[in-house]
């Protein structure tokens, strides 16, 4: 029931047991100055329990056994001293009969090496601490009251005398504790990067104004300002105060955990960011041509590290390009990479499917269009704060990890500063990747560091077995297997329509009019919208999804509470635009507004003088006007022979116009007929009049 050193608590006092044998107990108070063990039934402390007269309580010198002095240190010789005194009498349990102990007291004692005192004094502490040679440790610790004010009497300050300079310095009272303070919440625990030694000179001119008769000698030193500074304030406060507070949350803060103990298996996260890329790329068709720096997305499993998805191309970050990578996260990876000429099997890249959530920036993710992906997927969507990257710290290292495979050995890739120095060669005049090479290279990276890579610092959890490899792949395919994920199949295609970004349209006898543009489909003219008639009734309010990089498909959704669309194409009214995307076609409308708004301002003042001129010929006419004396009605009775009479007056002019059929000075006309090949252009083209092609 009890143990040796057990520490008890009897009647507010704390006791502690040194050995018991037959239900006999040895104990000492371990707050009495002068107490020695004592005998105790083990009964009466049982009665005592019962009364609630004594408690188990913890040892206050548990923290002992976790010291350890240096060697040959002050502290160490003076342990091993204390030890070497009481050794001969604690060396076994006659030390707790009082006869044998105050025999071997004597002993010692006659060998000069210690006072009764001192042994007693060494005996009582060893026993009270815990029996143990660190129980003798001097009490270092108590003294000096470290990080509490020095108060002395009178004028005297603490601290050592000056050995250098005028003056002996003042003591510091609290009214200039005040002014240290002032200049401490002030100056310092801000982000200002002002230094302590700026600091104190902003304190010293504060304290002339209080102080004016205080010689400069004794002004309050830069080190009692740095102490006061240190000691009242801590250090987690100060790095905190001084640090901005997006990098203190990005950069400085202490980390609480880590991204891969908070998913249980692949699929449970996956982390999406954009970057753009290091290296300045050529066309593939003109190799003379720079493109600039491509845009690079990565889509990373947190669980794996697997990279799942990836996006490369020109297009700025935004929703509808994190959403094409999202796609090629869900895809299969084998006939993307055919594409490219990469042969790949499938279980070398084993990842489709969506995640349960997603991490990314605000900017992607913070569109109405995301809620698409959410209920119709269910799919979490989380956003990193504002300029927090280390939020989605795996991915954003992989940037680096990418780049740094092709930066050693490419050409084009960005160096330095933009501002070129003396003789320094522009680097995106050496661009000569292009844009086909560098997404291969990319791939291949992806590829060998999914399925080589050893990661040294993954945490792992403790369900992995030995064997488990830290590899991407090895971690994706054994948490397939013994994890529960939430990775989820789905199509492709479908699931690209469903994320596309949509937009309001409106139908027409010309189809459907989106940014412009035209389209028809075969259920629009099934359903006769674009028949001209007053009895169509054209429906108000659809939208229809749309693929920004291409103009020629959009996707109508004929009901708001449904996911049915329609596939729609570009009509031959819009098809100056066809095979472009979406954002040509924006520049080129732009182009012809500001051309139309440019020509409309020329023609104002043609439009003017057209008006000045119809309006001065007009004056003039009224002016001209007669009055032959004629009614009003012989007048319009003439209208029809007066109208004759002009036509035979044209008549005339007009054949004499006419030149002569014979004339003298030329020579023999001769009459050539080609023959009409297939090639010619007929005069009347039948289709052209059709109801289905009629589209003006």
């Amino acid at each position: 029931m009890w143990q040796i050193n057990e520490v008890v608590k009897f009647d507010e006092s704390h006791y502690r047991i040194l050995f018991f044998q037959s239900g006999e107990i040895i104990w000492i108070h371990m707050e009495e100055a002068k107490g020695v063990p004592s005998l105790v039934l083990e009964e009466q402390l049982s009665q005592w329990i019962d009364e609630k007269r004594l408690i188990r309580s913890l040892d206050p010198f548990e923290y002992l056994k976790s010291i350890e002095p240096p060697v040959n240190s002050v502290t160490f010789e003076k342990r091993a001293q204390a030890y070497r005194i009481i050794e001969p009498i604690v060396y076994d349990t006659g030390c707790f009969n009082e006869e044998i102990r105050a025999k071997r007291v004597r002993l010692v004692e006659q060998t000069n090496i210690a006072t009764k005192a001192t042994i007693y004094k060494y005996l009582r502490r060893y026993w009270q601490r815990g029996q143990i040679p660190n129980a003798l440790l001097p009490d270092y610790r108590n003294a000096g009251a470290p990080g509490k004010p020095r108060t002395l009497a009178g004028s005297r300050k603490s601290g050592a005398k000056r050995k250098f300079g005028n003056g002996t310095g003042i003591k510091i009272t609290p009214e200039i504790e005040r002014l240290f303070r002032l200049i401490v919440e002030s100056e310092l625990l801000n982000d200002k990067k002002i230094n302590i030694t700026s600091a104190h000179r902003q304190f010293e001119e504060l304290f002339v104004q209080h102080y004016p008769h205080i010689k400069q000698g004794d002004i309050p030193t830069r080190r009692q300002f740095d102490h006061f500074y240190k000691r009242e304030y801590e250090l987690p406060q100060r790095i905190e105060a001084r640090t901005p507070i997006l990098s203190f949350q990005k950069d400085v803060r202490p980390l609480s955990g880590t991204a891969t103990a908070n998913t249980l298996g692949p699929g449970s996260r996956y982390e999406i960011d954009a970057t753009i890329a290091d290296i300045y790329l050529v066309a593939d068709d003109d190799r003379s041509k720079i493109l600039g720096r491509p845009i690079l997305y990565v889509v990373v499993d947190v669980f794996s590290r697997m990279v799942v998805g990836f996006y490369i191309g020109f297009h700025n970050p935004s929703y509808v390009v994190a959403m094409q990578a999202i796609v090629n996260a869900c895809s299969d990876k084998a006939s993307l990479c055919k594409l490219l000429g990469i042969d790949i099997q499938p279980e070398q890249w084993p990842t489709i499917g969506l995640p349960d959530a997603i991490l990314a920036d605000r900017g992607e993710m913070m569109s109405h269009q995301v809620e698409r992906l959410v209920h119709g997927y269910n799919v979490r969507i989380e956003n990193a704060p504002a300029y927090r990257g280390d939020a989605k710290g795996i991915v954003e290292r992989y940037f680096g990890t990418l780049q740094a495979e092709f930066k050693p050995y490419a050409p084009g890739v960005v160096k330095g500063n933009r501002i070129q120095k003396h003789g320094e060669k522009d680097y995106r005049l050496e661009a000569v990747v292009p844009i086909s090479a560098f997404a291969k290279i990319i791939i291949k990276t992806i590829l060998y560091r999914n399925q080589y890579h050893v990661l040294d610092t993954y945490d792992r959890d403790a369900d992995f077995p030995p064997d488990l490899p830290s590899i991407p792949l090895h971690i994706w395919n054994w948490g397939i297997q013994n994890r529960t994920g939430h990775l989820r199949t789905v199509d492709p295609d479908t699931l690209r329509i469903m994320i596309l970004p949509r937009k309001k349209v409106s139908i027409s006898t010309s189809g459907v009019n989106l940014w412009g543009l035209y389209y028809i489909g075969s259920e629009i003219l099934r359903e006769g919208w674009l028949h001209r008639s007053k009895e169509v009734t054209r429906p108000q309010d659809l939208q229809a999804a749309y693929d920004p990089s291409c103009v020629d498909k959009i996707y109508l959704f004929p009901k708001h509470d449904s996911t049915i669309y329609w596939e729609c194409s570009l009509s031959t009214k819009s098809r100056q635009f066809a095979g472009m995307s979406f954002w040509q076609v924006w520049e080129i409308q732009d182009q012809e507004k500001n051309l139309h708004a440019i020509e409309k301002d020329n023609s104002k003042t043609a439009r003017r003088e057209l008006d000045q001129f119809i309006r001065d010929t007009i004056a003039e006419s009224k002016k001209m006007a007669t009055n032959s004396g004629v009614s009003n009605r012989q007048r319009l009775s003439e209208i029809k022979s007066n109208k004759k009479s002009v036509r035979e007056n044209e008549k005339l002019s007009n054949t004499s116009l006419k030149p002569d059929k014979h004339p003298k000075d030329q020579g023999t006309i001769l009459s050539f007929k080609p023959k009409q090949d297939e090639s010619s252009y007929p005069q009347f083209v039948p289709g052209l009049f059709d109801d289905e092609d009629d589209q003006s």
